[in-house]
């Protein structure tokens, strides 16, 4: 008996030591198993984003980025309206009661598509208030003659039910237009209704820097020292931009301010960099210049 409590004990007491052992055990290998789980989890999500379709799927539920921002705004003269659309004194009145007048158009080009804010005065009639409204549009990448239209004006009162003459503004997926849509000059086939409408472009202005470097002018909302473009390579402000034209003869002006934030991005990414030689041609020239004082 004096020998079995002892044995008895000590057996207890591995008993419990090999317990609090498997116990110890079971909860590394149980970790284990939820790290491994993770770790093939991870393996299988890193390997479905190479698969072209989860890209697709991912790109496209993905917020669109602001690529450009354009400003558009339009001055039209008495003699685009009376020479250039050949308007009468009624056809003024008419447009004036009937008309509104389009102060400002804001094109907002994001990836997937183009939003439009239009703000124009309405007519006399309606006590000349101010409206703004929005319009989204998505182009056919594969076709090149969808047009939305930003603003229409009737320039004519006509007797019957069809769509009358109008002046429109109409934005392309390049480009910004100004068409009139006139009725036809009067034959002996009938009246000039019937015949349908003529159009005619009166401008375009493309929404491409490229394209409208001849119309690149110094924008009046910044100061400049010679009245010139500064060089983009020194500007910080390269990614803005402003292009005008105005034909005295026709009538008409337009102006268009381009922010080109993908540019903007790039500036921001490179901005602390400078070339040395640019560096030590400063440091030269200004020692140059003491040394001659």
């Amino acid at each position: 008996m004096e020998i079995l409590w002892p044995t008895l004990g000590i057996c207890v007491l591995v008993g419990f030591v090999f317990f609090v052992l498997a116990q110890h055990w079971q909860r590394l290998l149980r970790n284990q198993n939820v790290t491994i789980r993770r770790l093939t989890e991870r393996v299988r999500t890193l390997q479905a984003i190479d698969d072209p379709e989860f890209r697709r799927r991912l790109d496209e539920s993905s917020p669109s980025p602001l690529e450009q921002v354009f400003t558009f705004s339009l001055r039209l003269s008495d003699r685009f309206w009376r020479e250039t659309l050949k308007a009468t004194a009624e056809d003024l009145s008419f447009i004036r009661a009937f008309g509104s007048f389009l102060g400002s158009v804001k094109i907002e080009r994001w990836r997937s598509h183009m939003v439009a804010t239009i703000s124009e005065v309405l007519p006399a009639r309606q006590c000349a208030a101010w409206q703004t409204r929005s319009l989204d549009c998505y182009f056919e990448k594969s076709s090149g003659y969808e047009k939305l239209t930003l603003w229409e004006v009737p320039v004519a009162r006509v007797q019957n039910s069809e769509r009358p003459p109008v002046l429109e503004l109409a934005l392309k997926e390049l480009s910004i237009e100004l068409c009139a849509h006139l009725l036809p000059p009067p034959t002996n086939n009938g009246p000039a209704e019937s015949a349908g409408l003529d159009e005619i472009v009166i401008f375009r202005v493309p929404l491409d820097s490229t394209e409208l470097l001849e119309f690149r002018k110094q924008d009046p909302l910044q100061g400049s020292d010679n009245g010139e473009p500064s060089d983009p390579y020194r500007d910080r402000n390269f990614w803005r931009a402003f292009y005008s034209h105005s034909d005295e003869a026709a009538g008409f002006e337009w102006q268009l301010w381009i922010r080109d934030l993908a540019k903007k991005a790039e500036w921001e990414r490179w901005k602390i960099l400078e070339s040395p030689g640019h560096a030590v041609e400063q440091n030269a020239q200004k020692r140059s210049k003491a040394t001659s004082a």
